[in-house]
């Protein structure tokens, strides 16, 4: 006896959530309860999910298969399911596909010593280790100075090669932080293939330690207090998510599917997880919710893909207006990690707890607990900040209206948010 083909069936749930969705089953399983919903068979089961997005214009479609558990109800699967789908929505949208980019590493050959073919060689196999931001650094840093190096035999290049790129650089104004990533790249590239110069001989500029807040808990509650009540509602939710030790890029890459709204006794509120990925300790990290957070959430007008429906360069328009309210000029967003770190040291928090809750990996006892989950400490931590700011229980729930700057946008939809502000300051 033959082995029964599987086939496609349209997933039936009266709630409306199996959009996209069909069970991989034969004839014999296709069944339904008195609801007239799907039923899952009597073993593991495979669902399909089938999207479509615009990419550039066009209809993109694709489609996966997921396994499911023997015993997993078929509300359950699909249920586990919607974050995927947005996930695979949001890629056809950027990509046009769903399919995995092949990557392909180049032969190496280890009797080309020009300098371009060392490079595109290491860089190929970098790819494999670290993540592509930090890719992209090295081939940023590559294009714009270290390519000049491309048509010398490498074990031909000396400490005067490098010193002179290096001075170069600073010529030309660029920051100390910049021109380190030379260093970042060439000694291990040139490690790799033998090639030993010595490092002390080559002066690389200073770079001066960042500046920590200076700020006193007054000040600090100021800010904090500006930003949580600031006008515009998509800057506010980001804000609030900064003040929680967050950096800027992953809160600006944070998605629906990120957030786990279920409450346990680790996480009273819920959890939101940031993908390694989107981490620049290239790890996935898991935090703790609050009622802040998750009012920062609620006051969002997105409900699937990403949180906060807002360009990095608008949000950094709005810190500029808010710091301005209150006539700070000295601090960038990303200080306001100094300042929560700041203030929940000055307040008695432990530099294990304050690391944590920054997801730092300078200190090795503290990356040990984070890699086994330990979220007590980053949640101490910040409760002891926001316990300082006067937000510990209560969030600063800002009542929703059409302001004008809403009204403007409904009405002009392609001007910046620069341009819109403008106009309500003319018009007061």
């Amino acid at each position: 006896m033959g082995v029964l083909e599987h086939k496609p069936v349209k997933i039936k749930l009266n709630n409306g959530t199996a959009s996209g969705m069909y069970i991989l089953v034969n004839d014999n399983e296709i069944k339904y309860t008195k609801d007239n919903e799907t039923k899952p068979p009597n073993r593991s089961y495979k669902i399909e999910v089938a999207v479509e997005a615009m990419h550039n214009h066009k209809r993109a479609r694709g489609k996966e298969t997921f396994t499911i558990a023997k015993g997993t109800s078929i509300a359950k699967a699909v249920g586990s399911l919607l974050g995927k789908r947005e996930e695979m929505k949001n890629t056809l949208k950027s990509k046009g596909t769903l399919k995995i980019e092949k990557k392909i590493i180049p032969k190496i050959d280890t009797k080309d010593r020009k300098f371009k073919s060392v490079y595109a060689a290491w860089i190929a196999r970098k790819a494999i280790e670290v993540s592509s931001s930090t890719v992209k650094m090295y081939n940023g840093s590559y294009n714009a100075s270290i390519k000049k190096l491309d048509n010398k035999i490498i074990d031909e290049i000396t400490e005067d090669d490098i010193q002179n790129l290096i001075n170069e650089m600073i010529n030309k104004g660029k920051k100390p932080k910049t021109i380190t990533i030379v260093k970042a790249v060439l000694k291990p590239l040139l490690d790799t293939n033998d090639v030993t110069l010595n490092w002390k001989k080559i002066i690389l500029p200073k770079i001066e330690p960042k500046q920590k807040f200076s700020g006193d808990d007054e000040q600090a509650k100021l800010i904090a207090k500006t930003l949580l009540e600031y006008k515009h509602p998509i800057a506010r939710g980001v804000f609030t998510f900064l003040l929680s030790g967050r950096r800027v890029n992953e809160t600006m890459l944070m998605e629906h599917s990120h957030i786990n709204y279920k409450k346990t006794e680790q996480y009273p509120y819920g959890s939101f997880r940031l993908p390694k990925e989107n981490t620049k300790t290239n790890t996935e990290v898991t935090y703790a919710l609050t009622p802040l957070l998750l009012n920062a959430i609620k006051i969002q007008k997105t409900t699937t893909g990403k949180i906060f429906d807002l360009k990095a360069i608008s949000v950094h328009y709005h810190w500029r207006l808010a710091m301005e309210s209150i006539g700070v000029s000295n601090m960038v967003m990303h200080d306001l990690r100094s300042m929560v770190a700041v203030v929940a040291l000055r307040n008695g928090a432990d530099i294990y707890a304050v690391s944590k809750m920054l997801s730092h990996k300078l200190l090795s006892t503290t990356q040990a607990n984070y890699l086994n989950d330990n979220t007590e400490q980053a949640i101490e931590a910040q409760n002891t900040f926001t316990a300082v700011i006067g937000t510990s229980n209560d969030a600063i729930d800002v009542e929703i209206i059409e302001t004008e700057y809403e009204t403007l946008k409904k009405l002009y939809p392609n001007a910046s948010d620069e341009k819109l502000y403008k106009i309500i300051e003319m018009m007061k």
